[in-house]
């Protein structure tokens, strides 16, 4: 069978993968920061009317989640959102772990697909996430490089309590990581008898309720029971009125815009999307699914699928270009499979 280029026994860049993956993750916000350094752009406009000024009161004694210091993101980012601001190098800080971040997902998408025995296809899909990321305003400061990266640590780690843990953590950077959990409990109760998979989704339970409950009593202890409410009302309380918000490019929303929006976002990203159809297509037949990949790794286009589906809905919420960088890693996965697929047609 003809072998790819990323394929062939000469080819190293497995050796390299980790080195370049960090390599690429870190210049991309490394150059974002330099032009702000140079005037030519501005920081995220959350940094400037929401995160800093938060983590600038919170330091000057106020307590967090009570106004005027208070933000809709879980309380994870904004612990760590007061850690980085305590550095004195805020956005050199946070642009150093946000690039550090981004290159860890690509790291992790690598590493699941190795562990299946398609490292080829993980090492491609790694690359076009990375390279997408810009498109997604993925190498701002933001929370979402932080979930995306927490979610695919979940998948990788293969222990429940693992699991639960990590996801959790992604949920605690963003309230729409939570969107994974149905196809990451999947992923492993499929395998399982009746009876293992409730005591596997028990412990996957119980690693992240864990978490959750040591994140917020962390709150509780330092800045009180006000902060305590304050973060689970900021954290959880608002989500109605976010997502039924009618003025903002919605499904139930600004339906004009949201279409629009979508069309407009969407346009950046058909390197992905088209190739990740084919994958799909090819993924719903049974000779489709003999020629994408073995029939021992049907697991991973189901998982990845059921991922890339999941995290789509918070561009239902808000249509917002930031909102692409949820589905990114599982879309550059199905694209992979789908590049595969076209680079090898015909072949025998």
């Amino acid at each position: 069978m003809y072998k790819l280029p990323f394929e062939r026994e000469t080819f190293t860049f497995s050796t390299l993968a980790v080195p370049v993956f960090l390599l690429v993750g870190i210049y991309g916000t490394a150059d974002r920061y330099v032009r702000i350094l140079a005037g030519t752009q501005q920081p995220h406009v959350d940094v400037r009317c929401c995160w800093r000024p938060l983590a600038e009161a919170v330091l000057a004694g106020q307590p967090i989640y009570v106004r005027p210091a208070v933000d809709n993101k879980p309380p994870l980012f904004e612990l760590l959102n007061v850690a980085v601001a305590a550095t004195g190098r805020y956005l050199l800080v946070f642009f150093l772990l946000v690039g550090l971040a981004n290159a860890l997902s690509a790291i992790l998408l690598w590493r699941i697909c190795a562990r299946r025995g398609a490292s080829h296809v993980g090492l491609v899909a790694s690359l076009l996430f990375l390279v997408s990321v810009p498109a997604a305003g993925g190498i701002v400061v933001n929370v979402r490089s932080f979930a995306v990266a927490g979610i695919l640590l979940s998948w990788y780690v293969r222990n429940p309590t693992g699991r639960g843990a990590a996801v959790a953590v992604a949920a605690l950077f963003s309230q729409h990581a939570v969107f994974a959990i149905p196809a990451l409990v999947y992923d492993r109760v499929r395998e399982l008898d009746r009876r293992s998979g409730v005591r596997w989704t028990t412990a996957f339970a119980l690693g992240g309720s864990s978490v959750v409950a040591a994140t917020f009593a962390f709150v509780y202890v330092v800045w009180g029971s006000q902060s305590f409410y304050g973060a689970v009302y900021w954290t959880v309380g608002v989500a109605g009125k976010y997502a039924t918000n009618p003025v903002v490019p919605s499904l139930v929303g600004d339906t004009d815009r949201w279409l629009s929006a979508l069309y407009r976002e969407g346009m950046k990203h058909l390197i992905l999307l088209v190739p990740a159809a084919i994958a799909v297509q090819l993924a719903l037949t049974d000779r489709g699914r003999e020629r994408l990949i073995p029939s021992s790794n049907a697991p991973l286009v189901v998982t990845t699928t059921l991922l890339a589906l999941s995290m789509t809905v918070p561009l239902f919420v808000r249509a917002y270009r930031a909102y692409w960088l949820y589905p990114l890693p599982f879309l550059a996965l199905l694209a992979s499979l789908g590049y595969q697929r076209l680079f090898t047609v015909g072949e025998s």
